[in-house]
């Protein structure tokens, strides 16, 4: 049977370490009273008279003794000054923490009813249904995982939307630009469009607009042979649109496809700019850069519709809207102009 040190023998065997803080971390029978005693701060043999209402942790400074936030031991500092004690404190944070649980609980909800989807950017929340409002896939319901960061239109504004631009999306080629779950071009789809060129970066989001694809296919055959899904960075394939002779043959592999932008030049557009409302001030100049590159390639007769949010000038657009198609829906403006 194997012989153990005892208790005993292993602290007096701890007077031969060195008063350092290497050497006592590496010692696991050293009690935390006893390191704090030799290495909790520079008074930290002095009484507790002298040592007033200093922290019980030591030093705020010391990692040794970094037990967490700065509020966190402020609070408790406070604690002590006063008096209170360590049992005070722990009331404190106790009653912090009701308080908390309180007004959590009695914050008002909104109901699922009035959910404002996209209004509030975030993490996942809940699953929000989407559904085509009119023409020919009317009612049909469409995928959205409740991911806050793709903030689709709200159903009013989108329906508010088509209702200015009526006929126009008959025997045109839509550019959503900033797809998302691609609820924009499958509405102009539904009324008439002849064909799409969705854009998003986003690769879970791509999957699901992939996946509503193939749903519609169902509902209306056809429907998949319309649409094309780009995954990429819109600002990159802006540039390289630009950078493309309009007068070049059309891309014949994918990833000329990709690069060269596969864009009808016989039929007028309806291009959708939606992006996230934080990029009409941190990439401002990206954004009415490519609107320009896409006005300057447009067919006679196109449209463009533009959404921000009303922290964004659009007289920036130097473009001529009508009053009748500058709309206001909290939070969302909206423009419509043509080429």
């Amino acid at each position: 049977m194997k012989h153990s040190r005892s208790r005993k023998s292993r602290r007096e065997n701890y007077a031969e370490f060195e008063s350092a803080a290497d050497d006592v971390t590496i010692s696991p029978f050293v009690s935390s009273a006893e390191i704090y005693r030799r290495f909790g701060s520079p008074d930290a043999g002095a009484s507790s008279k002298d040592r007033g209402a200093r922290d019980a942790f030591g030093d705020e400074d010391s990692d040794l003794w970094n037990k967490g936030s700065s509020n966190f031991r402020k609070r408790r500092r406070d604690a002590l000054s006063k008096g209170r004690g360590a049992k005070g404190w722990a009331k404190d944070q106790a009653k912090d923490q009701n308080a908390e649980e309180n007004s959590e609980a009695t914050k008002p909800k909104r109901s699922k009813r009035n959910k404002n989807v996209g209004s509030e950017p975030g993490d996942r929340g809940e699953s929000v249904g989407l559904r085509v409002i009119g023409g020919a896939l009317r009612g049909s319901k469409l995928e959205y995982g409740g991911d806050r960061r793709v903030r689709p239109m709200k159903e009013r504004v989108r329906e508010a939307i088509f209702n200015l631009l009526g006929e126009d999306p008959k025997g045109r080629h839509v550019i959503d630009l900033f797809a998302g779950t691609g609820a924009l071009t499958f509405e102009a789809i539904s009324r008439g469009a002849l064909s799409a060129t969705m854009i998003e970066v986003h690769f879970p989001t791509a999957r699901v607009a992939r996946r509503n694809v193939d749903f519609l296919e169902t509902r209306l055959p056809g429907t998949a042979a319309k649409i094309e899904l780009i995954t990429t960075d819109v600002y990159f394939w802006a540039r390289n649109l630009a950078a493309t002779d309009p007068d070049a043959p059309p891309p014949t592999s994918k990833i000329e496809n990709i690069s060269q932008a596969r864009l009808p030049r016989d039929i007028p557009w309806l291009v959708f700019c939606s992006p996230p409302y934080d990029f009409w001030i941190d990439r401002q100049a990206e954004t009415l850069a490519l609107l320009r590159v896409l006005r300057d390639r447009a067919p006679e007769g196109s449209v463009f519709v533009v959404e921000s949010d009303d922290r964004f000038d659009f007289d920036l657009l130097r473009a001529e809207i009508s009053p009748k198609k500058r709309r206001s829906y909290p939070p969302a403006e909206v423009a419509i102009f043509r080429s």
